[in-house]
């Protein structure tokens, strides 16, 4: 072998050897992110998880609660200016009824190919990266600060293609925030999610009551897991104009 083909073959190897240690690391990250959070066991065993709080945004407090039947279907419900509307997500069909929006006054059927991107949302710990079966790849990335916290940077790409940046406290093994790709009104835009005050739930699990997103602050007071949920919330209703604005 020549001299030229040694260093080449040299590089190669040298390259898949750092490749292997990312991935491992990537690896041993995540599972150190897993446990800290409450175990796959525990987050398996919730079946419903119901959430109660408010987004702070434009300088109003927004109440809402989330209510999510595992895998099977979605409901969040937003009182603002007097009025109440909500999101329903399922795993076929989904409605948004929106009256404090411009034209959102009718119950509306959420498009086919925007309900089939919503669909993670389904699942009650995929946003947490609590189920690793929902992503195709994840590499280490180096280390970042994120808010003075020393953080892990993991680059994520989960099953359906979507790329993220994961930022993993270096001491709690929390994620603190995620970075992706939207497309927004046919734009594509950079957004960024925070997660911070984490509790510890009766259940074993750990939960990040405090969510930044792009729309505003998200403060949940109360958590409920595998409280019994009527299949009837999931169903579409076109509200009277004196029940909307209860």
């Amino acid at each position: 072998m020549n001299a030229k083909k040694f260093f080449l073959f040299a590089a190669m190897a040298f390259t898949a050897g750092v490749t292997t240690v990312k991935a491992q690391n990537a690896d041993d990250i995540m599972k150190k992110h897993i446990e800290a959070m409450g175990g796959v066991d525990n987050w398996n065993k919730i079946k419903s998880l119901k959430l109660t709080g408010s987004m702070s945004a434009n300088g109003m407090d927004i109440a809402m609660s989330q209510t999510t039947v595992n895998k099977k279907a979605m409901r969040m419900d937003i009182s603002a200016m007097g009025q109440n509307g909500y999101t329903i997500l399922t795993t076929t069909e989904g409605w948004v009824y929106m009256p404090f929006f411009p034209g959102g006054d009718k119950v509306t059927p959420i498009p086919a190919e925007e309900l089939k991107g919503e669909q993670a949302q389904l699942n009650i710990s995929a946003n947490l990266f609590m189920d690793k079966s929902d992503y195709s790849k994840m590499n280490y990335a180096g280390m970042d600060t994120i808010n003075s916290i020393p953080c892990y940077k993991l680059k994520v790409t989960s099953i359906d293609g979507t790329e993220q940046t994961v930022y993993v406290d270096a001491s709690t093994y929390y994620v603190v925030r995620k970075e992706m790709t939207l497309k927004i009104q046919d734009q594509e835009q950079e957004v960024a999610f925070n997660f911070s005050n984490f509790q510890k739930q009766p259940e074993g699990v750990v939960y990040p009551m405090t969510q930044g997103t792009p729309q505003g602050d998200v403060t949940f007071k109360s958590i409920e897991i595998n409280k019994p949920v009527d299949e009837s919330l999931f169903k579409p209703a076109q509200p009277t104009p004196t029940e909307s604005k209860k």
